[in-house]
């Protein structure tokens, strides 16, 4: 466990390490997310990523046990140390994330993340807080983000999540925080269907909202599909996307190819940026331009693919359907969950910004 040491900063500045779940509600994530989009559109906002991916054999030469043991055939290994960077006008924010989904066989999250603030103009360290919520929330914003920008005034949508994992919950924390009266019913689908039923009770008790855990292979129609896994190959069932259909892809290879080829050429792309989706090419979208020896990057004009930031204000009417949104997560969107949680005061005794707290390990 994280333990909080209280040390002497000797005047020289003011870093602590905070938690971050009973500070940060949707509602406050939703807008600090929606400010951070628009500040990336004004030129304000900007960041950059780097991955670092050993190869997968090595995994063998650190465990005793086979790949099989160690992971699902289904899921992506997604074996790797990330570093997110980003700066605004006053503040820069670098977060480290190592994920291994063979963590689950050693009783481990999946991921885990830090995210360091610096002042910007000194480029000195301010704050360090436990990063895997702060990911997971601002990931879940972009689910009333779609609703708004590509589903207009419908009421009693139909939404179809595939996973039951922390990012689900804070989908629907977010859809229940921003839109309660527009959904109508939301479908939770797993790979294993004990954890969706699990999952659909608390976040029903939670909510009070209509959620109901179906069948993984279960068909049916949705309004809004919302891929939240960290699935290899693609877990919606072509069926489920029809001409009308609105996908917020959040996951891996989840989607078929077909798909992506019909909303290329017939609906509507959206990325939350080309530019780092393409850099990732972890997701359906740009592989399946690498798989053909091309770049999502070097496609995006020839198929009017857009960032998410050039629908700020315009009305959901002018995207055809279907449509794509595909949200990598943007390290400027963690740089302004970091920035709030910096500049509030501080719960316990003393002043916020008086005191160095570093976390050590026991």
């Amino acid at each position: 466990m994280w333990q909080v040491r209280e040390r002497n900063a000797g005047g020289a500045g003011t870093l602590r390490y905070g938690a971050t779940a009973d500070r940060l509600d949707a509602r406050k994530v939703g807008a600090l997310a929606r400010r951070a989009v628009a500040d990336m559109g004004a030129g304000i906002a900007y960041g950059s990523k780097a991955v670092l991916q050993p190869r997968d054999e090595e995994l063998m030469e650190l465990t005793d046990r086979t790949m099989g043991e160690l992971c699902p055939a289904a899921e992506r290994l997604n074996w790797k140390l990330n570093a997110l960077v980003s700066a605004n006008a006053r503040y820069c924010a670098v977060k480290i994330v190592g994920s291994n989904a063979c963590n689950r066989a050693f009783g481990q999250p999946r991921s885990q993340s830090l995210i360091v603030l610096y002042d910007k103009l000194t480029m000195r360290p301010l704050a360090l807080f436990d990063g895997t919520e702060v990911s997971a929330r601002r990931t879940g914003a972009y689910a009333s983000m779609v609703v708004e920008a590509a589903l207009g005034d419908s009421s009693e949508l139909t939404v179809a999540l595939y996973g039951a994992g922390p990012i689900a919950d804070c989908v629907i924390d977010d859809l229940h925080a921003h839109h309660p009266f527009r959904i109508g019913r939301i479908d939770v689908r797993s790979r294993r269907h004990e954890s969706a039923v699990q999952f659909a009770a608390a976040a029903a008790r939670r909510t009070g909202l209509d959620v109901r855990a179906v069948a993984a292979a279960s068909e049916g129609r949705a309004d809004l599909v919302i891929t939240a896994t960290n699935a290899g190959t693609p877990v919606v069932a072509p069926q489920m996307l029809d001409e009308r259909v609105v996908v917020l892809h959040l996951g891996g290879d989840e989607l078929p190819a077909r798909f992506i080829e019909r909303v290329l050429d017939q609906g509507s792309v959206v990325c939350d940026d080309v530019a780092t989706v393409c850099h990732r090419n972890s997701q359906s979208l740009p592989l399946y331009f690498s798989r053909q020896g091309r770049r999502l990057g070097d496609m995006a004009s020839q198929y009017g693919i857009r960032n998410l930031h050039e629908l700020a204000g315009r009305p959901a009417v002018s995207l055809r359907r279907p449509a794509l949104f595909t949200c990598v997560g943007l390290p400027v969107l963690d740089l302004y969950l970091a920035q709030w949680l910096h500049e509030q005061p501080s719960t316990g005794a003393g002043p916020a910004v008086t005191r160095l707290a570093l976390p050590w390990r026991d």
